[in-house]
């Protein structure tokens, strides 16, 4: 298999696609860190003055990456992220726009890294391909282009290394202060508030997966039974003893306090409609016909500061720390040229 991007400097012949599932990752942007690391090596030892092959998709400074180069990244990227390789219809341009600003991103932070002497932890690499060595040395594949795959596999965890420790340091800041974290706590109280929990109680009457529309029916027409019993005096949790197969059922069929989502929804739906003490219509679940009664609700509440104190010091000082990155972004990219291909942004599918 070939690898994504076209030799500018007609050295680089690195099998991109065998590095990429030595170090797949559900992250995207260790997709774009060894995408970017290659053009940057074929950039370095190209002529000065080699125009890009095609037409140009993304540049930063004098960086190029030309549309080949973008469709190689974008291809990897999507194979990261979706797993049958497709991107949704609807979601195809704005994943697009994120692999083209993930792009400009990585080259001005990698820049930055360097101008400000930073430098990858290569011990910690050299260990870290030894590893490679040892999981992948007795493959045919590793063995066939190992000489060409080392280099570009350290290339990209020192890039990636960079990336790492720049973004540590703008993110290095003083925790807030208490009267920060109590104003937080105050402007954010949907952060802070429990919802409403419902207590439920349930009856399983199992239906084997195996059995017939007859069994099903049979099964329902006893829920009625029971369901009449309760009706006429007798305790639910009594039956729920006697009869649940659920393991609840020693309880009394009691659940506790449920969050909204713990249910199936159509049997959420007809617990929320209950009133306390009442009991849902047999209901057909997985594993059998169930009831459901609503022995309590505990409603929302805001919590004190005290019980959420130290989590609402960790929001705050997330955000303060996204915000600064943010800030330094925008600083980084207000100051370099930089160009994106609106074009990429126009397709409508891919393959």
């Amino acid at each position: 298999m070939g690898g994504f991007f076209t030799n500018r400097g007609g050295s680089l012949t690195v099998n991109v696609a065998f590095l990429e599932k030595l170090t797949m990752s559900k992250v995207i942007r260790s997709v774009i860190v060894l995408a970017v690391a290659t053009i940057s090596g074929a950039l370095a030892a190209a002529p000065v003055g080699t125009p890009p092959a095609g037409e140009i998709a993304i540049r930063v400074d004098d960086l190029t990456i030309d549309a080949n180069e973008f469709e190689g990244i974008f291809a990897a990227a999507v194979r990261h992220k979706y797993y049958h390789g497709q991107v949704p219809a609807e979601e195809l341009k704005r994943f697009r726009q994120k692999v083209a600003q993930d792009i400009v991103i990585q080259v001005v932070v990698h820049r930055d890294a360097e101008r400000n002497g930073l430098q990858p932890g290569r011990e910690n690499i050299a260990r870290e391909i030894e590893k490679y060595e040892a999981k992948y040395g007795n493959s045919p594949e590793w063995q066939a282009h190992r000489e060409q795959v080392i280099p570009q596999l350290a290339l990209r965890m020192e890039r990636q290394n960079l990336l790492e420790k720049m973004e540590a340091k703008v993110k290095r800041l003083p925790e807030p202060g208490s009267q920060q974290v109590r104003a937080y706590y105050r402007a954010n109280p949907d952060k802070f508030t429990e919802p409403e929990r419902l207590r439920s109680a349930v009856i399983l009457l199992p239906v084997p997966p195996s059995a017939g529309e007859e069994a099903w029916f049979a099964t329902e027409a006893r829920a009625l039974q029971l369901r009449s019993r309760i009706d006429n005096g007798e305790a639910f949790a009594a039956l729920a003893k006697q009869y649940s197969g659920h393991p609840s059922a020693v309880n009394g069929g009691d659940l506790g306090y449920l969050h909204q989502g713990i249910l199936e929804p159509e049997v959420q739906q007809q617990v929320d409609a209950l009133e306390i003490g009442g009991i849902t219509d047999p209901i057909r679940v997985l594993d059998g016909i169930v009831l459901f009664r609503l022995n309590g609700v505990q409603p929302s509440r805001l919590m004190s500061f005290a019980e959420v104190q130290q989590r609402a010091a960790g929001l705050l000082y997330r955000e303060i720390q996204d915000q600064a990155w943010r800030n330094y972004i925008r600083e980084l990219k207000t100051g370099a040229d930089i160009y994106v291909n609106e074009n990429l942004y126009a397709q409508n599918d891919h393959e």
